[in-house]
């Protein structure tokens, strides 16, 4: 694997995704620490900003992790990463209905998602660098 050449989009999308990951958890722990301001300013309970940070932080170190394996041309982490994606993308639409105060935090995740699947399953790059390669999970 080492003499073959990484397409842009995987590095793209590696390097997107860490970003994401990093956000998650920059996110998640902003909520631990500021549940009970954010649970007043949001008009909710206490129990589901701890819920959402719960999610984020568990998103964001899956993300984090997936990123870590993507670079070998795993088939089994490509197709990890794309459920989790849609995942991301389902997670994001609820945000924005649900919390109109977070619209913009939901759109940037949804747009930053979608971005990464096409780099993923859209390319012509990324379709031979995953369908030559000898590792498959």
């Amino acid at each position: 694997m080492s003499d073959r050449k990484i397409p842009l989009g995987i590095s793209v999308v590696t390097i997107l995704m860490y970003i994401g990951a990093i956000v998650d958890i920059a996110a998640a722990l902003f909520l631990f620490i500021e549940t009970t301001e954010v649970a007043e300013a949001a008009n909710v309970s206490e129990s589901q900003i701890t819920g959402v940070a719960i999610g984020l932080l568990v998103a964001g170190i899956v993300i984090g992790l997936l990123a870590m394996g993507l670079r070998k041309a795993s088939s089994g982490v490509r197709l990890v990463i794309g459920v989790v994606l849609l995942f991301r993308i389902a997670a994001s639409i609820y945000i924005m209905l649900a919390y109109p105060g977070a619209r913009f935090e939901g759109l940037v995740a949804a747009l930053i998602a979608i971005v990464v699947m096409y780099f993923l399953y859209g390319s012509e790059d990324a379709k031979a660098f995953f369908e030559d390669s000898p590792a498959t999970g």
